[in-house]
């Protein structure tokens, strides 16, 4: 049986005031529900919320964590088996059966999708890097190009293909830095690549990628502010695919 909280309980519990927690639920980051105008918080989201980053639940495989995010856009990634992919769309039915996909869920899901590599990187090559044919911007990089609120000024977070990581740390004398560097490098499976580059091409500015990878980057921070901007990306997203599904009816 579902444990409902009191916003102040949920408040409590995260280390937040009432107004956030409130924030948090009109966006889709914690699950609950309104009974008579009174917002009802799900305890165990509020708890997964705040232990999220030591426990966590169980992600799933690149491979998999891929087919998702592919089909939260409407496509579906190379390599998948009939039954894998079955499987993923009734994983996905089952997270937007009641018109709301948990952020939070597909956060755990998709953790593992990619390897991830911190660099540091001069500032003023960063519009060049992003610019680059062999990358495409994700997180925060891509976040306003995609209709997200969410900037984060001096940081940078791309995708590049296995093959080509070692020219982008020549060709931009990359220095990897995992405490403080400024650039987020994620390493895909390469069956995946023609998927990411599905995303939004501005041209001379460089490539995005699809909206449901950024959304799932930024959820990724784990900050409340990206979170945010990621459960918007996300309604987005599952409203087109239950509309899409009720049509198919």
């Amino acid at each position: 049986m579902m444990e409902l909280l009191s916003v102040k309980q949920a408040a409590t519990i995260l280390g937040i005031d009432d107004s956030r927690v409130r924030q948090l639920l009109r966006a889709g980051v914690l699950e609950g529900q309104q009974v008579g105008g009174r917002w009802l918080v799900d305890g165990h989201s509020a708890r997964q919320r705040n232990e999220r980053g030591s426990a966590g639940g169980r992600s799933l495989s690149a491979r998999n964590a891929w087919g998702l995010l592919a089909a939260l856009s409407g496509q579906r990634t190379s390599g998948l088996s009939d039954a894998e992919w079955s499987r993923i769309t009734r994983r996905l039915r089952n997270m937007t059966a009641h018109d709301a996909l948990s952020v939070v869920r597909l956060g755990e899901l998709v953790r593992a999708r990619a390897v991830c590599r911190r660099y540091r990187v001069h500032g003023g090559l960063l519009p060049t890097l992003l610019a680059d044919p062999d990358v495409v911007r994700g997180g925060t990089s891509a976040a306003t190009h995609v209709g997200a609120d969410y900037v984060a000024p001096g940081r940078a977070e791309i995708y590049v293909h296995p093959d080509r990581v070692g020219k982008l740390e020549a060709g931009f004398g990359l220095v990897r830095d995992s405490t403080r560097g400024n650039l987020l490098v994620r390493i895909p499976p390469s069956e995946v690549w023609p998927f990411l580059r599905s995303g939004p091409d501005t041209s001379a500015e460089g490539r995005d990628a699809p909206v449901s990878v950024v959304a799932a980057d930024l959820l990724d921070i784990q900050e409340d502010r990206a979170d945010t901007a990621a459960a918007d990306l996300l309604r987005h997203l599952g409203a087109a695919l239950l509309h899409k599904r009720r049509e198919a009816e």
